[in-house]
Protein backbone atom coordinates (compact mmCIF):
# COMPACT_ATOMS: atom_id res chain seq x y z
CA UNK A 1 0.00 0.00 0.00
CA UNK A 2 1.16 3.37 -0.59
CA UNK A 3 0.27 6.19 1.56
CA UNK A 4 -0.20 9.90 0.49
CA UNK A 5 -1.39 12.65 2.63
CA UNK A 6 -1.90 16.71 1.38
CA UNK A 7 -3.11 19.35 3.51
CA UNK A 8 -4.88 21.84 1.24
CA UNK A 9 -6.95 24.95 1.58
CA UNK A 10 -9.63 24.58 -0.31
CA UNK A 11 -12.65 22.27 0.76
CA UNK A 12 -15.03 23.13 -2.09
CA UNK A 13 -12.36 22.02 -5.05
CA UNK A 14 -11.49 19.31 -2.89
CA UNK A 15 -15.25 17.93 -2.80
CA UNK A 16 -16.31 19.14 -5.59
CA UNK A 17 -13.00 17.21 -7.54
CA UNK A 18 -14.37 13.68 -5.70
CA UNK A 19 -18.14 14.52 -6.72
CA UNK A 20 -17.38 14.87 -10.18
CA UNK A 21 -15.64 11.47 -10.55
CA UNK A 22 -18.61 10.02 -9.05
CA UNK A 23 -21.13 11.84 -11.64
CA UNK A 24 -18.98 10.40 -14.62
CA UNK A 25 -19.19 7.02 -13.18
CA UNK A 26 -15.10 6.97 -12.07
CA UNK A 27 -15.98 6.58 -8.37
CA UNK A 28 -17.95 5.65 -5.86
CA UNK A 29 -18.86 7.17 -2.30
CA UNK A 30 -18.85 4.41 0.20
CA UNK A 31 -18.40 5.72 3.17
CA UNK A 32 -18.79 8.87 5.91
CA UNK A 33 -17.06 8.90 9.42
CA UNK A 34 -18.75 11.10 12.40
CA UNK A 35 -21.32 12.43 9.82
CA UNK A 36 -24.85 12.45 12.11
CA UNK A 37 -26.28 11.29 8.98
CA UNK A 38 -25.93 7.37 7.37
CA UNK A 39 -23.97 7.82 3.81
CA UNK A 40 -26.62 7.29 1.76
CA UNK A 41 -28.66 9.84 3.57
CA UNK A 42 -26.04 12.35 2.69
CA UNK A 43 -26.45 14.85 -0.41
CA UNK A 44 -23.36 17.42 -1.22
CA UNK A 45 -24.87 20.43 0.26
CA UNK A 46 -25.16 18.53 4.02
CA UNK A 47 -21.33 16.82 3.13
CA UNK A 48 -20.32 20.94 2.56
CA UNK A 49 -22.22 22.13 5.49
CA UNK A 50 -20.66 19.91 7.78
CA UNK A 51 -16.97 20.28 7.25
CA UNK A 52 -17.62 24.52 6.80
CA UNK A 53 -19.09 24.45 10.45
CA UNK A 54 -16.02 23.07 11.78
CA UNK A 55 -13.61 25.53 9.21
CA UNK A 56 -15.53 28.79 10.89
CA UNK A 57 -14.64 27.48 14.01
CA UNK A 58 -10.92 28.21 13.44
CA UNK A 59 -10.02 32.11 11.58
CA UNK A 60 -6.17 31.89 11.77
CA UNK A 61 -5.79 28.74 9.55
CA UNK A 62 -5.56 28.98 5.78
CA UNK A 63 -5.44 25.29 5.08
CA UNK A 64 -7.99 23.76 6.81
CA UNK A 65 -8.76 20.05 5.15
CA UNK A 66 -6.71 16.98 4.68
CA UNK A 67 -6.94 15.02 1.20
CA UNK A 68 -4.94 11.63 1.65
CA UNK A 69 -5.17 8.80 -0.87
CA UNK A 70 -4.12 5.19 -0.43
CA UNK A 71 -3.17 2.84 -3.10
CA UNK A 72 -2.97 -0.53 -3.92
CA UNK A 73 -0.98 -3.01 -5.75
CA UNK A 74 -2.74 -4.08 -9.19
CA UNK A 75 -4.53 -7.54 -8.71
CA UNK A 76 -5.66 -6.90 -5.00
CA UNK A 77 -9.46 -7.54 -4.81
CA UNK A 78 -10.55 -5.71 -2.32
CA UNK A 79 -14.30 -4.64 -1.16
CA UNK A 80 -16.07 -1.47 -0.19
CA UNK A 81 -16.26 -3.20 3.03
CA UNK A 82 -12.72 -3.74 3.54
CA UNK A 83 -11.72 0.03 2.27
CA UNK A 84 -13.73 1.33 4.69
CA UNK A 85 -12.26 -0.80 7.76
CA UNK A 86 -8.96 -0.14 6.46
CA UNK A 87 -9.91 3.64 6.01
CA UNK A 88 -11.25 3.75 9.09
CA UNK A 89 -7.90 2.46 10.67
CA UNK A 90 -5.89 4.91 8.83
CA UNK A 91 -7.48 7.88 10.33
CA UNK A 92 -7.57 6.21 13.80
CA UNK A 93 -3.29 6.01 13.17
CA UNK A 94 -3.61 9.51 12.01
CA UNK A 95 -5.36 10.50 15.46
CA UNK A 96 -8.26 11.69 13.60
CA UNK A 97 -10.67 9.16 13.75
CA UNK A 98 -12.71 11.38 15.68
CA UNK A 99 -13.00 14.27 12.75
CA UNK A 100 -16.04 13.63 10.10
CA UNK A 101 -14.16 12.30 6.77
CA UNK A 102 -15.62 11.06 3.85
CA UNK A 103 -14.06 8.26 1.73
CA UNK A 104 -14.37 7.86 -1.95
CA UNK A 105 -13.73 4.66 -4.63
CA UNK A 106 -11.65 5.44 -7.44
CA UNK A 107 -12.15 3.69 -10.67
CA UNK A 108 -9.94 5.29 -13.03
CA UNK A 109 -6.70 3.47 -12.74
CA UNK A 110 -6.61 0.02 -12.95
CA UNK A 111 -5.44 -0.98 -9.36
CA UNK A 112 -7.61 0.16 -6.35
CA UNK A 113 -7.58 3.25 -4.84
CA UNK A 114 -9.40 5.59 -2.52
CA UNK A 115 -9.57 9.24 -1.50
CA UNK A 116 -9.94 10.11 2.19
CA UNK A 117 -11.23 14.17 2.79
CA UNK A 118 -11.46 15.34 6.30
CA UNK A 119 -11.60 18.58 8.42
CA UNK A 120 -8.29 19.43 10.24
CA UNK A 121 -10.22 21.72 12.67
CA UNK A 122 -11.48 20.43 16.08
CA UNK A 123 -14.16 20.79 17.64
CA UNK A 124 -13.38 23.39 20.19
CA UNK A 125 -11.66 25.68 17.38
CA UNK A 126 -7.77 24.00 17.71
CA UNK A 127 -5.61 22.97 14.16
CA UNK A 128 -4.41 19.36 13.92
CA UNK A 129 -0.66 19.29 13.52
CA UNK A 130 0.34 18.39 10.63
CA UNK A 131 3.96 19.06 10.67
CA UNK A 132 5.91 15.87 9.46
CA UNK A 133 2.52 13.98 9.81
CA UNK A 134 3.46 11.49 6.63
CA UNK A 135 6.54 10.41 9.05
CA UNK A 136 5.56 10.66 12.51
CA UNK A 137 1.97 9.16 11.79
CA UNK A 138 0.72 8.25 7.92
CA UNK A 139 4.17 5.90 7.37
CA UNK A 140 3.61 3.63 10.92
CA UNK A 141 0.04 3.38 10.14
CA UNK A 142 0.27 2.05 6.76
CA UNK A 143 3.36 -0.25 7.63
CA UNK A 144 0.57 -1.84 10.39
CA UNK A 145 -2.41 -1.77 7.90
CA UNK A 146 -0.15 -4.28 5.54
CA UNK A 147 0.41 -6.55 8.27
CA UNK A 148 -3.35 -6.61 9.45
CA UNK A 149 -5.23 -6.32 6.49
CA UNK A 150 -2.50 -8.86 4.31
CA UNK A 151 -1.96 -6.20 1.93
CA UNK A 152 1.14 -6.42 -0.42
CA UNK A 153 3.54 -4.06 0.92
CA UNK A 154 4.50 -0.50 -0.79
CA UNK A 155 7.71 -0.91 -3.59
CA UNK A 156 10.36 0.99 -2.12
CA UNK A 157 12.81 1.45 -5.51
CA UNK A 158 16.53 2.89 -5.34
CA UNK A 159 18.29 5.67 -7.27
CA UNK A 160 20.35 2.71 -9.00
CA UNK A 161 16.98 1.28 -10.77
CA UNK A 162 16.57 4.85 -12.86
CA UNK A 163 15.47 3.64 -16.05
CA UNK A 164 16.81 4.83 -19.02
CA UNK A 165 14.64 7.01 -21.73
CA UNK A 166 14.03 4.03 -24.06
CA UNK A 167 12.67 2.12 -20.87
CA UNK A 168 10.37 4.34 -19.54
CA UNK A 169 7.09 4.88 -20.78
CA UNK A 170 4.78 7.47 -20.65
CA UNK A 171 1.42 7.95 -18.51
CA UNK A 172 -1.54 6.82 -20.21
CA UNK A 173 -5.07 7.42 -18.53
CA UNK A 174 -6.81 4.14 -17.02
CA UNK A 175 -2.95 2.54 -16.72
CA UNK A 176 -2.92 -0.38 -14.05
CA UNK A 177 0.60 1.44 -12.98
CA UNK A 178 0.24 3.82 -9.60
CA UNK A 179 0.38 7.39 -11.33
CA UNK A 180 2.96 8.60 -8.58
CA UNK A 181 5.39 5.49 -9.22
CA UNK A 182 4.85 6.66 -12.89
CA UNK A 183 5.87 10.03 -12.07
CA UNK A 184 8.91 8.93 -9.78
CA UNK A 185 10.59 6.86 -12.87
CA UNK A 186 9.98 9.57 -15.17
CA UNK A 187 11.41 12.41 -13.37
CA UNK A 188 14.39 10.16 -11.61
CA UNK A 189 15.22 9.10 -15.77
CA UNK A 190 14.43 13.00 -17.13
CA UNK A 191 17.08 14.40 -14.44
CA UNK A 192 19.54 11.79 -14.87
CA UNK A 193 20.09 11.60 -18.25
CA UNK A 194 18.78 14.92 -19.94
CA UNK A 195 19.81 18.87 -20.26
CA UNK A 196 18.25 21.61 -19.06
CA UNK A 197 18.73 25.06 -17.76
CA UNK A 198 14.83 26.50 -16.39
CA UNK A 199 11.78 24.77 -15.64
CA UNK A 200 10.31 25.23 -18.88
CA UNK A 201 12.97 23.20 -20.81
CA UNK A 202 12.35 20.45 -17.58
CA UNK A 203 8.35 20.50 -18.56
CA UNK A 204 9.11 20.65 -22.10
CA UNK A 205 11.12 17.18 -21.58
CA UNK A 206 8.54 16.06 -19.13
CA UNK A 207 4.95 16.78 -21.36
CA UNK A 208 6.84 14.03 -23.76
CA UNK A 209 5.99 11.78 -20.66
CA UNK A 210 2.52 13.08 -19.86
CA UNK A 211 3.70 15.01 -16.72
CA UNK A 212 4.19 18.83 -15.31
CA UNK A 213 6.11 20.52 -12.66
CA UNK A 214 4.65 23.15 -10.81
CA UNK A 215 5.30 26.01 -8.46
CA UNK A 216 2.04 26.97 -7.17
CA UNK A 217 0.44 30.37 -7.74
CA UNK A 218 2.53 33.89 -6.15
CA UNK A 219 0.78 33.44 -2.75
CA UNK A 220 0.83 29.73 -2.48
CA UNK A 221 2.55 28.31 0.38
CA UNK A 222 4.38 26.25 -2.31
CA UNK A 223 5.76 29.31 -3.80
CA UNK A 224 6.59 30.69 -0.26
CA UNK A 225 8.47 27.73 0.82
CA UNK A 226 10.19 26.62 -2.75
CA UNK A 227 8.14 23.78 -2.96
CA UNK A 228 7.35 22.34 -6.77
CA UNK A 229 5.04 19.22 -7.34
CA UNK A 230 4.35 17.11 -10.19
CA UNK A 231 1.02 16.58 -11.65
CA UNK A 232 0.22 13.76 -14.19
CA UNK A 233 -1.34 14.80 -17.75
CA UNK A 234 -3.47 13.07 -20.97
CA UNK A 235 -2.11 13.58 -24.32
CA UNK A 236 -3.83 16.53 -25.06
CA UNK A 237 -2.41 18.51 -21.44
CA UNK A 238 -5.30 17.83 -18.85
CA UNK A 239 -4.56 17.09 -15.33
CA UNK A 240 -5.96 13.64 -14.64
CA UNK A 241 -3.80 13.38 -10.85
CA UNK A 242 -3.89 15.17 -7.77
CA UNK A 243 -0.58 16.94 -7.71
CA UNK A 244 2.35 14.93 -5.91
CA UNK A 245 5.19 16.73 -4.07
CA UNK A 246 8.88 16.14 -4.97
CA UNK A 247 9.33 15.28 -1.30
CA UNK A 248 7.34 12.72 -1.58
CA UNK A 249 9.27 10.38 -4.77
CA UNK A 250 11.90 8.18 -4.00
CA UNK A 251 14.33 10.78 -6.33
CA UNK A 252 13.45 13.92 -4.68
CA UNK A 253 13.46 16.20 -7.74
CA UNK A 254 12.83 19.30 -5.66
CA UNK A 255 13.46 22.69 -6.82
CA UNK A 256 16.87 23.47 -4.96
CA UNK A 257 18.10 20.11 -6.53
CA UNK A 258 16.64 21.11 -9.94
CA UNK A 259 18.59 24.76 -9.79
CA UNK A 260 21.79 22.64 -9.39
CA UNK A 261 21.15 20.58 -12.55
CA UNK A 262 20.37 24.13 -14.30
CA UNK A 263 23.79 25.31 -13.48
CA UNK A 264 25.32 22.13 -14.30
CA UNK A 265 23.45 22.12 -18.09
CA UNK A 266 24.68 25.76 -18.84
CA UNK A 267 28.12 24.68 -18.93
CA UNK A 268 28.06 20.94 -20.41
CA UNK A 269 25.11 21.89 -23.58
CA UNK A 270 27.17 23.93 -25.87
CA UNK A 271 28.22 21.12 -28.41
CA UNK A 272 24.45 19.65 -28.08
CA UNK A 273 23.29 22.86 -28.83
CA UNK A 274 25.56 23.30 -32.37
CA UNK A 275 24.08 19.67 -32.90
CA UNK A 276 20.56 20.80 -32.85
CA UNK A 277 21.01 23.85 -34.96
CA UNK A 278 22.94 22.43 -37.93
CA UNK A 279 20.23 19.28 -37.83
CA UNK A 280 17.72 22.33 -37.84
CA UNK A 281 19.74 23.75 -40.52
CA UNK A 282 19.61 20.75 -42.60
CA UNK A 283 15.72 20.14 -42.51
CA UNK A 284 14.96 24.34 -42.96
CA UNK A 285 17.40 23.58 -46.03
CA UNK A 286 14.79 21.41 -47.22
CA UNK A 287 12.29 24.56 -47.14
CA UNK A 288 9.34 22.89 -45.22
CA UNK A 289 6.47 24.47 -46.77
CA UNK A 290 4.67 24.53 -43.22
CA UNK A 291 5.25 24.57 -39.60
CA UNK A 292 3.50 21.21 -39.51
CA UNK A 293 5.80 19.87 -42.22
CA UNK A 294 8.94 20.92 -40.16
CA UNK A 295 7.46 19.56 -36.92
CA UNK A 296 7.04 16.28 -38.58
CA UNK A 297 10.71 16.27 -40.47
CA UNK A 298 12.41 17.79 -37.02
CA UNK A 299 10.72 14.83 -34.81
CA UNK A 300 11.93 12.15 -37.50
CA UNK A 301 14.96 13.51 -36.43
CA UNK A 302 14.44 13.18 -32.68
CA UNK A 303 13.71 16.73 -32.42
CA UNK A 304 10.20 17.65 -31.02
CA UNK A 305 9.08 21.25 -31.05
CA UNK A 306 7.46 22.20 -28.13
CA UNK A 307 5.04 25.05 -27.39
CA UNK A 308 5.42 26.59 -23.92
CA UNK A 309 2.50 26.87 -21.59
CA UNK A 310 -0.03 30.45 -22.10
CA UNK A 311 0.98 31.61 -19.08
CA UNK A 312 4.47 31.29 -18.96
CA UNK A 313 7.76 33.60 -18.60
CA UNK A 314 8.41 33.60 -22.30
CA UNK A 315 5.14 33.07 -24.00
CA UNK A 316 6.14 33.65 -27.56
CA UNK A 317 9.17 31.03 -27.51
CA UNK A 318 9.25 27.41 -28.13
CA UNK A 319 11.62 24.71 -27.24
CA UNK A 320 13.39 22.49 -28.69
CA UNK A 321 13.80 18.67 -27.11
CA UNK A 322 16.59 16.61 -28.72
CA UNK A 323 15.96 13.18 -27.65
CA UNK A 324 19.47 12.02 -29.42
CA UNK A 325 21.65 14.45 -27.54
CA UNK A 326 19.07 14.83 -25.02
CA UNK A 327 19.19 18.66 -24.17
CA UNK A 328 16.31 20.74 -24.47
CA UNK A 329 17.01 24.17 -25.23
CA UNK A 330 14.39 27.22 -26.36
CA UNK A 331 14.77 29.04 -29.62
CA UNK A 332 16.66 32.32 -28.43
CA UNK A 333 19.28 29.71 -27.26
CA UNK A 334 19.53 27.99 -30.59
CA UNK A 335 19.84 31.64 -32.07
CA UNK A 336 17.44 34.62 -33.20
CA UNK A 337 16.57 32.72 -36.20
CA UNK A 338 14.82 29.35 -34.72
CA UNK A 339 13.06 31.41 -32.21
CA UNK A 340 9.28 30.99 -32.95
CA UNK A 341 8.75 34.44 -34.13
CA UNK A 342 11.31 34.20 -36.72
CA UNK A 343 9.89 30.81 -37.76
CA UNK A 344 6.47 32.47 -37.71
CA UNK A 345 7.48 35.21 -39.67
CA UNK A 346 9.17 33.05 -42.55
CA UNK A 347 5.84 30.57 -42.60
CA UNK A 348 3.72 33.36 -43.33
CA UNK A 349 3.65 32.85 -47.12
CA UNK A 350 2.13 29.19 -46.61
CA UNK A 351 -0.91 28.99 -48.45
CA UNK A 352 -4.19 30.13 -46.95
CA UNK A 353 -5.14 25.92 -47.86
CA UNK A 354 -2.33 24.69 -45.24
CA UNK A 355 -2.85 27.79 -42.99
CA UNK A 356 -6.41 26.52 -42.79
CA UNK A 357 -5.38 22.85 -42.00
CA UNK A 358 -3.06 23.39 -39.43
CA UNK A 359 -5.77 25.64 -37.81
CA UNK A 360 -8.19 22.70 -38.35
CA UNK A 361 -5.50 19.94 -36.93
CA UNK A 362 -5.29 22.36 -33.63
CA UNK A 363 -9.07 22.59 -33.11
CA UNK A 364 -9.18 18.71 -33.22
CA UNK A 365 -7.00 18.74 -30.46
CA UNK A 366 -8.49 20.15 -27.50
CA UNK A 367 -5.26 21.06 -26.37
CA UNK A 368 -4.79 22.65 -23.03
CA UNK A 369 -3.37 26.33 -23.25
CA UNK A 370 -2.33 26.15 -19.76
CA UNK A 371 0.63 23.39 -20.33
CA UNK A 372 3.32 22.73 -22.68
CA UNK A 373 1.73 21.24 -25.61
CA UNK A 374 4.28 18.93 -28.45
CA UNK A 375 3.12 20.42 -31.77
CA UNK A 376 3.49 17.30 -33.06
CA UNK A 377 0.63 15.95 -30.90
CA UNK A 378 -1.19 19.59 -31.84
CA UNK A 379 -0.89 18.90 -35.41
CA UNK A 380 -1.94 15.88 -35.39
CA UNK A 381 1.24 14.41 -37.12
CA UNK A 382 0.96 11.07 -39.22
CA UNK A 383 3.06 8.99 -41.07
CA UNK A 384 2.24 8.95 -44.61
CA UNK A 385 0.30 12.23 -44.11
CA UNK A 386 0.92 13.89 -47.34
CA UNK A 387 1.65 16.63 -46.24
CA UNK A 388 4.61 15.78 -44.47
CA UNK A 389 5.77 13.45 -47.15
CA UNK A 390 9.35 13.48 -47.17
CA UNK A 391 9.88 13.12 -50.45
CA UNK A 392 7.47 16.01 -51.60
CA UNK A 393 8.99 17.84 -54.46
CA UNK A 394 7.83 21.37 -53.96
CA UNK A 395 10.73 23.45 -52.91
CA UNK A 396 9.88 26.80 -54.69
CA UNK A 397 8.71 28.17 -51.12
CA UNK A 398 10.38 31.12 -49.23
CA UNK A 399 13.76 31.81 -48.40
CA UNK A 400 14.37 31.68 -44.64
CA UNK A 401 16.15 34.07 -42.73
CA UNK A 402 20.06 33.90 -42.19
CA UNK A 403 21.63 34.71 -39.34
Amino acid sequence: MVARITPTASLAKLLSYNEEKVTQGKAKFIHAGNFLQERDDLDYAERLYRFQQLNELNGRSKVKMLHATLNFQPGEKLSDEQLTAIADRYMQGLEMEDQPYLVYRHEDANHPHIHIISSLIRPDGSRINTDHMAIRLSEPTRKAIEKEFDLQPAQRRTRMQTLSPEEVQKIVPGSDRPITQSIDDITATVTKHYQFTDLHEYNAILRSYNVIAETGGPESKSRRYNGIYYTALDDHGNKISPPVMASQLTNRPTLKRLNEHFEESRLTRRENITSIRHRIDWILDQEPSTLRVLAADLQRDGIEIVRPRSNGRNPHDHIYVDHRTRTAVAGSSVGQAYTAMALGSSFKKSSTDSHHHREKSIEKTRFNANTPQLLSAVFNIRPGDPEIDPLRQDHSLRNRPKL
